[in-house]
């Protein structure tokens, strides 16, 4: 039974108008949203034909939430799954473009296309245009650069123009602006941009390939939705008939045009509840978020704004450190303009006799490594860290957080390597690796059928870590053996009898289990060679039926298989080795994808007690364990606007230490504005605003890292790969506070 705390008490008095929540970490808002979603449902604010719509951000959410609120309304003795719709953002635009595709200029069969197809299509027409542009690249590479002898700069500057131009797209789409208006624009202003040009082109090919396909992208559908919503105003009031009460979660994490789209569904007059934490609002660098938008409503007149500042989730040490960090940033950090970073409210611990209380607290409970050590040293002493402490605390969760994939991919390797058991969430997770892994092997293999060592390379596979195989560890070393110096693979796969591959091998008898697993292994290679000439999505489900059988492992090869089919017909040129390709990248951890263990379907820490959770920051948002590391918190991946620190974005390679992606960002809004002035800004001024903005984001990755932690704390930095980093600024500061906190004790 749901016990409000008091604060949350005072949300759920709402019962109609505008009210906005500033919530605080481990504060409860789920919870809350969900109990005044069915609290509005069983008290009869709706009718039988309308719904509450929620409107959360990532789909693990929007199940978190309908399985809450089923629960609230089951107890209350009414049918569950009636009189209320919980949607992420672009499920909610998909919806309203679906029903009318007409005015989105879409035909009924429109697809949604996939971000990988996405990105590759955005890499073909850029690599296209360097072809065609070389000098592009003299205008703004270092001139000392000469990309033909360095192919490992030429590699990053192609990929650096792809990124960038992918986020121009975006922010493009979210400012609801076409190719056709910019280029018009940019010529009734006599504005002649080198990279602007190009990312316009890029544009106009990108919506051409998408109009081909007969496809829409993810930004498109949002932007799609919005031109529906004001195209017919009969469609927009039916739905505001049918969604009365609008309650969005993460508001911090709206963008322009997102909130555009739920102030035409709320009306002048409408029912709106919106939660966040502008705290946690760490998206805005590589999305069109921002916490503004929330801000601003907090503020807006007729606005009823509330607090949600209780947690029962850290002990009082870490709400301390969390909000030492807030208060250092809002009244003494360095640079005035990043004093608005964080916010009030604090953190306040529980009340007294709270359901879920607050974890004991003890005077070890933070530690911060004052020292300067390189970042192998760094993994070394957290890995030692661990295992000293994991084996008296297996039945306590705890994590590794880092802020890039890279540096967790090595905590991982070093984890791995000290025999601790791990879990990770990097962009795709172990599982899905594995599954993803073995089907590339074997279509590698059924591309070169008369290849010996790909056979080899697939069973090697097949057997690694096989617990029936455990103790012939040596056989199966010498069955490999023999298996490559095998002239003529098609003796060996159409052998009569184990007998006749036996004596091609040159073997004697092997252990039963290991004969067992190659007969069947040949006859299932067999069988996927006369399978090879079928569509790939049907190929890949012969092998995985013949190689799998957990339920996960059988949805992740269906949903692989759908993404090759996808492919194939993006592109008929396509043979065995390209989707191969596809699959390694995905196996490799160089391409986000989503499979279907509890890892990528909805992570639950309570799950995993006593291994090691390697994550990054970004990605352990909204969870929380025992035991918290954070690692590299230096001015290099914690900056604060310091004349000695430096930025992602500020490429080695590019003259004049510019951030291209902003400069060209900065000009796009200028245009849509009809800004002049911005239009020509002399470059380096939006990069230097950029910096302010990315410092910004930066104090809340730390603070929403902080406050992933229950019981203990351990923050860790390291010198970087050139030696030069340093302890990052805020980090420094919380150092000084939490000593002089101890010497007072």
């Amino acid at each position: 039974m749901f016990k409000p705390r008091p604060m949350q008490a005072e949300i759920l008095k709402y019962q109609s108008g505008k009210m906005g929540v500033a919530a605080v970490p481990g504060s409860g808002k789920t919870a809350t949203l969900s109990a005044l979603a069915a609290q509005l449902i069983t008290e009869g604010s709706i009718y039988d034909d309308q719904e509450i719509l929620i409107v959360t951000l990532v789909n693990s959410a929007v199940d978190n939430f309908s399985t809450r609120i089923a629960s609230f309304v089951r107890d209350a003795g009414l049918l569950e799954n009636m009189g209320y719709r919980v949607r992420t953002l672009h499920g909610l635009a998909h919806d309203i473009v679906r029903e009318r595709p007409d005015l989105a200029g879409l035909s009924e069969q429109f697809s949604i296309l996939d971000d990988n197809e996405a990105s590759r299509m955005i890499e073909g027409a850029v690599a296209a245009y360097l072809r065609e542009h070389p000098e592009l690249a003299e205008q703004y590479i270092d001139p000392t650069i000469d990309l033909q002898k360095e192919p490992k700069t030429h590699k990053n500057w192609n990929e650096t123009v792809t990124s960038i131009c992918a986020n121009f797209i975006s922010q493009a789409k979210d400012l609801q602006i076409e190719p056709a208006e910019l280029r018009e624009k940019m010529e009734k202003n006599h504005l002649s941009d080198p990279m602007l040009e190009m990312a316009v082109q890029v544009y106009y090919e990108y919506q051409r390939g998408l109009r081909y396909r007969g496809s829409v992208d993810f930004s498109d559908l949002v932007r799609l939705a919005h031109r529906v919503l004001i195209s017919d105003k009969e469609f927009l009031e039916r739905l505001r008939y049918r969604w009365p009460y609008i309650l969005e979660d993460e508001a911090q994490d709206s963008s322009l045009v997102q909130e555009r789209i739920l102030r035409l569904l709320v009306g002048p007059d409408g029912n709106w509840v919106r939660v966040g934490d502008t705290n946690q609002a760490i998206y805005e660098t590589f999305t069109t978020a921002s916490p503004t938008f929330l801000r601003d409503f907090l503020r807006e007149p007729g606005v009823d704004a509330k607090d949600l500042a209780n947690s029962g989730r850290s002990n009082k040490s870490i709400i301390r450190l969390a909000n030492d960090l807030n208060k250092w940033t809002r009244d003494a950090h360095p640079v005035e303009e990043l004093r608005s970073s964080l916010s009030l409210p604090s953190i306040i611990p529980a009340p007294p006799g709270d359901p879920q209380p607050n974890p004991p607290d003890h005077p070890q409970s933070v530690y911060i490594m004052k020292n300067a050590v390189d970042s192998e040293e760094e993994i070394k002493k957290v890995v030692e860290s661990i295992k000293n402490w994991l084996p008296t605390h297996q039945n306590k969760t705890v994590a590794v957080l880092c802020p890039i994939g890279f540096h967790a991919e090595k905590v991982v390797e070093a984890l791995q390597f000290a025999d601790i058991e791990i879990v990770e969430m990097l962009k795709s997770t172990q599982s899905t690796r594995r599954v993803t892994r073995i089907l590339e092997k074997v279509l590698v293999c059924l591309s070169d059928p008369s290849a010996v060592n790909k056979l080899s390379a697939v069973f090697q596979l097949l057997t690694q870590d096989d617990p029936d195989l455990e103790q012939n560890k040596t056989e199966l070393s010498n069955l490999l053996n023999q298996l490559k110096k095998v002239r003529e693979l098609e003796v060996l796969l159409y052998a009569d009898n184990q007998d006749d591959w036996h004596k091609i091998l040159q073997l004697d008898a092997l252990p039963p289990a290991l004969d067992q697993k190659f007969s069947k292994f040949l006859v299932d290679m067999v069988r996927w060679q006369n399978a090879a000439p079928l569509p790939v999505d049907q190929l890949l489900l012969t092998i995985g039926r013949d190689l799998f059988t957990s339920p996960q492992d059988l949805a992740l090869t269906h949903k692989l298989a759908l993404l090759l089919e996808f492919s194939a017909r993006n592109h008929p040129e396509y043979q065995l080795p390209q989707f191969a390709i596809d699959l390694a990248e995905i196996a490799s951890n160089e391409r986000k994808f989503a499979g279907f263990s509890e890892d990528d379907t909805g992570f639950n820490p309570e799950a995993h007690k006593g291994k090691v959770l390697v994550s990054t920051f970004h990605k352990a948002k909204g969870l929380e364990w025992d035991r918290v590391y954070l690692l590299s918190v230096n001015n290099y991946d914690f900056p604060s606007a310091q004349a000695f620190d430096n930025y992602k974005g500020e490429k080695w390679f590019i003259a004049h230490h510019l951030n291209l992606e902003a400069e060209l960002l900065s000009k796009l809004k200028a245009i849509v504005k009809d800004d002049i002035p911005g239009m020509f800004m002399e470059a380096g001024y939006a990069t230097r605003l950029a910096r302010l903005e990315y410092s910004s984001e930066r104090l809340r990755l730390l603070y929403v890292g902080i406050t992933r932690a229950r019981e203990s704390l351990i923050i860790t930095w390291n010198t970087g790969r050139r030696k030069e980093a340093r302890m990052a600024l805020p980090l420094e500061a919380l150092h000084a506070i939490l000593e002089d906190k101890n010497a007072a004790a």
